[in-house]
C-alpha cells in the first residue's frame, strides 16, 4: 500500500499551515501538550509512533518524528518562499526527490539544509523502517528575526548551486556541528517548567554551529569530493555495523563489502558524516539506547545486549562516558 499526501504553500501562509494541519490531521490524532507541544500519535492503519511540534517564536517550530508507517509514505511539497528547514535524521532512511536539487537520501547522522528559494518534490519513507529524526522549521526571513541582535547577519547565503545540492541532500560536512543540539532535543522527553528553555537553549547552539558552517570555505568544512557511487557504498556501512552490531566487521572487511580501499573508505566516510567509521557506530548505539531508556521499561542489560555491548558494566561504562550519566540516571530524569 503506498499512501500518498500533498504539502504546498508559501511557508508562513495560511494556506500552508491549513495543508500542513490537514495532512497531520489525516494520519495522525493529536493531543496538545501544556506548554504547547502537539503530540501527532499515527492512526494504526498508517503506521506507529508520532510526530510532535513544538510552535516557537517568530514562526518557527520544532519537529520531533519518531515514526514507522505501515505502507510506503510519500509526502508531496511545493514551497514557492524561503522556506527554512534543518533537519538531523537519527535513525531510518528518508529519500527526497527534489526537481533543482535532485535525489538523494536522509540516514542516521545526516544533517540536510533547504535553500533560499522555492522548492518542489517528494519525500519517501519506506514501509516498516521506523525514521527518527528532529527538524527546525519556519521561514529564513523569521529566522533571521528570531536570531535579531545575536546574529541575524551572521547566516550567510546556502553558496554554489552544487554545495546547496548537496546540503540539501545530507551530504555536506559543513552542517553536521549543528547534530550534537539536535540530538539533545530529540533526546529530551521530561515534562518541566524549563523545558521550553532547553529547547530554546539547544536550538541557539544548533544554529550557532549552522552559521559557522555556513560562513567556512569548502576547503575549511571538507565538502566531500565523492562520486554518487561512492557516497551510495559509503552511506550503506552504517547500517552494515549495525546489522552485525554483535559481531561487527572490521575496517577492512567494510572496505571490501563497499567496494573501495580501506584508505578511500575511511577518507570518504569522513569527508560525508565528519567523524570516523567506528566513531559514528559508537554513538548510533548509544543513540538508540538513549530513545530505549526513556521509551521502555527494559532492563539495562537488555538494552546493552539490544545496542550490541557484550555486557552491562562495559555499555555502562561507554554511556557514562558520553552522556555524563549512568543509564539509570539518565532514565530517570527523562521519565
Amino acid at each position: 500500500m503506498i499512501q500518498s499526501h500533498q504539502i504546498c504553500g508559501p511557508t508562513g501562509s495560511a494556506a500552508a499551515e491549513d495543508s500542513h494541519a490537514a495532512y497531520l490531521s489525516s494520519i495522525a490524532c493529536a493531543e496538545p501538550g501544556p506548554d504547547g507541544t502537539v503530540r501527532h500519535r499515527l492512526r494504526p492503519e498508517f503506521g506507529d509512533g508520532a510526530i510532535e511540534v513544538t510552535t516557537l517564536r517568530r514562526g518557527l517550530s520544532l519537529v520531533r518524528y519518531d515514526v514507522e508507517f505501515s505502507g510506503t509514505h510519500r509526502v508531496e511539497y511545493r514551497f514557492p518562499g524561503d522556506h527554512f528547514e534543518l533537519e538531523h535524521c537519527l535513525g531510518g532512511r528518508m529519500r527526497i526527490r527534489e526537481s533543482g536539487a535532485g535525489t538523494g537520501e536522509m540516514r542516521a547522522s545526516a544533517v540536510s539544509l533547504s535553500s533560499r528559494s522555492a522548492l518542489e518534490g517528494m519525500v519517501e519513507y519506506e514501509a516498516g523502517e521506523r525514521y527518527r529524526a528532529v527538524s527546525v522549521t519556519g521561514t529564513w526571513t523569521g529566522l533571521e528575526s528570531y536570531l535579531q541582535d545575536l546574529g541575524a547577519y551572521s547566516l550567510p547565503a546556502i553558496g554554489p548551486e552544487h554545495l546547496a545540492r548537496q546540503r540539501y541532500l545530507g551530504r555536506s560536512t559543513a552542517l553536521l556541528p549543528a547534530a550534537g543540539p539536535l540530538r539533545e532535543i530529540f533526546a529530551h522527553r521530561r515534562g518541566s517548567a524549563g523545558r521550553l528553555l532547553f529547547l530554546e537553549s539547544r536550538l541557539m547552539a544548533a544554529l550557532a554551529a549552522l552559521a559557522d558552517g555556513l560562513g567556512a570555505t569548502p576547503a575549511e568544512t571538507g565538502e566531500p569530493e565523492l562520486e554518487d557511487h561512492e557516497a551510495a557504498a559509503l552511506r550503506r556501512v552504517p547500517d552494515l555495523l549495525w546489522q552485525q552490531r554483535h559481531d561487527p566487521p572490521t575496517l577492512a572487511q567494510l572496505a571490501r563489502a563497499s567496494a573501495m580501499s580501506v584508505r578511500r573508505l575511511t577518507t570518504g566516510f569522513r569527508a560525508l558524516y565528519g567523524i570516523p567509521v567506528m566513531e559514528h557506530h559508537r554513538r548510533r548505539c548509544l543513540d538508540r539506547a538513549a530513545v530505549l531508556l526513556v521509551e521502555t521499561d527494559w532492563p539495562v542489560a537488555r538494552i546493552a545486549s539490544e545496542v550490541g555491548y557484550a555486557s552491562a558494566s562495559n555499555f555502562g561504562y561507554a554511556f557514562r562516558r558520553d552522556r555524563g550519566s549512568s543509564p539509570a540516571r539518565f532514565r530517570r530524569d527523562r521519565t
